[in-house]
């Protein structure tokens, strides 16, 4: 986690969506509390969605009385407002922390001076074909306030509140959680599987502006943990090990994001580039001192009539200095656990093709490859590490092209079933 910084985009925790922050693994826990905020855009358009529902049936009605100034059920219809909480399901398949399922209730804060949506921005009847230019039109990102909660079959537990914001006509975002995790998985030490607990407060930010009217954006994180980490068994007697097991972290991170994509839940043409540079100090309250460098390359190509959508994805991530045990970065690829495969470089590169089957129906295949470098001790290198898998799309809102499904992959040691809404990556 230290290692590979969020991921925000949302997809579930086996969440598809990319936040970058701090301590990699607890990037996993972060994008949890985040959910509330990934989940966004499709719950936004439900609201508009119904919200034009009321308006189009306004104005059938309407266009019969205009001449005797009946035009009352438009701005009736117009001042009907959707619900101010939503309640969002979570579900958890990285195989790390194991299988799960939680829950989070966001409140969406009402916006000054908002024009009701226009009633042609939704079609009615969408396919996998329009879903892209619909999916592509601009929203400004809601303003919400959440609560989750999650839990997984292996113990793992998390709790917290998360706020999300756009300010400035979408010229400022922020992301924000507090929160407290327990974790139960396993390291990889000198290639033997070691069992560990690892208890954690956690406070995150994440605030970033538009370059103009640009699509790119600059800002910064900060992350403040508090780790506890407790091993099952006797640890291998590796010269600095102990060292290893420090406590609180604090970090700081510059960012750089430049987006063009149709749309972020799942993309069919476009770029996201995102580049993260962080620091973790000692004399602002850290107990240790390291750098963590992540740079991630996704790139969406529309083939053969949108019949097929090609996606690219590359992540590189590398660290250095005095780093806990658990922040090493890892690769992350579908059908490899978090954790499995660490040291103080990664690389994954990684290919997806989207078959457009039917309306609504569509099959996936990916397949990728990762690899470590280092000079830790503990860590070994590893180069040539496969995985791959095929999956099904169902496309559960046209109008912001979120499609769900359920992926099966294969990494080197074992077969993983994922749950996915949106996009992995």
């Amino acid at each position: 986690m230290s290692g590979q910084m969020l991921r925000s985009r949302a997809r579930s925790a086996g969440v598809g969506k990319s936040v970058r922050t701090g301590p990699r693994f607890l990037s996993l826990i972060v994008s949890t509390f985040l959910i509330v905020g990934l989940a966004v855009p499709g719950l936004q358009a439900a609201d508009e969605e119904s919200e034009n529902a009321k308006i189009t049936e306004g104005e059938s009605v309407s266009a019969e009385k205009t001449a005797d100034g009946g035009g009352e059920n438009d701005e009736k219809a117009k001042k009907k407002k959707g619900p101010p909480f939503i309640a969002i399901p979570i579900f958890i398949t990285e195989p790390a922390i194991g299988y799960g399922l939680g829950g989070a209730v966001g409140y969406f804060h009402k916006k000054k001076h908002q024009d009701a949506p226009d009633s042609d921005s939704v079609s009615r009847i969408q396919t996998a074909d329009t879903a892209a230019d619909v999916g592509g039109q601009h929203k400004v990102p809601p303003t919400i306030s959440g609560v989750v909660a999650a839990y997984t079959e292996k113990g793992t537990w998390v709790v917290g509140l998360a706020h999300t914001a756009s300010w400035k006509k979408d010229t400022m975002r922020y992301k924000g959680a507090v929160g407290y995790a327990h974790i139960v998985s396993t390291l990889y030490i000198d290639d033997r599987p070691a069992e560990f607990k690892l208890d954690t407060g956690l406070f995150y930010q994440d605030l970033k502006f538009r370059m103009g009217s640009s699509n790119f954006f600059v800002g910064g994180k900060l992350v403040y943990l508090t780790p506890e980490l407790l091993f099952d068994q006797d640890l291998p007697d590796v010269p600095g090990l102990e060292d290893r097991l420090k406590l609180n972290d604090f970090g700081l991170a510059a960012q750089a994001e430049y987006d063009v994509r149709d749309n972020n839940m799942t993309p069919n043409r476009g770029q996201y580039v995102e580049f993260v540079a962080w620091k973790h100090l000692e004399v602002l309250g850290g107990e240790t001192d390291y750098w963590n460098v992540g740079l991630m390359v996704d790139s969406f190509h529309e083939l053969a009539n949108k019949k097929l959508v090609l996606g690219l994805h590359l992540d590189l991530d590398t660290a250095g200095g005095d780093l806990p045990l658990w922040s090493y970065p890892y690769v992350t690829m579908r059908g490899i656990p978090a954790l499995r495969y660490q040291n103080e470089s990664t690389a994954v590169v990684e290919g997806e093709l989207r078959w457009n089957l039917a309306e609504r129906w569509a099959a996936v295949g990916f397949l990728g490859v990762g690899a470590t470098r280092g000079d830790v001790p503990i860590f070994q290198d590893e180069s040539g590490l496969v995985a791959g898998g095929l999956g099904g799309r169902y496309l559960f809102r046209p109008q912001d092209s979120l499609w769900v499904g359920l992926d099966v992959a294969k990494g080197p040691e074992q077969y993983v079933l994922y749950i996915v809404a949106g996009h992995k990556w």
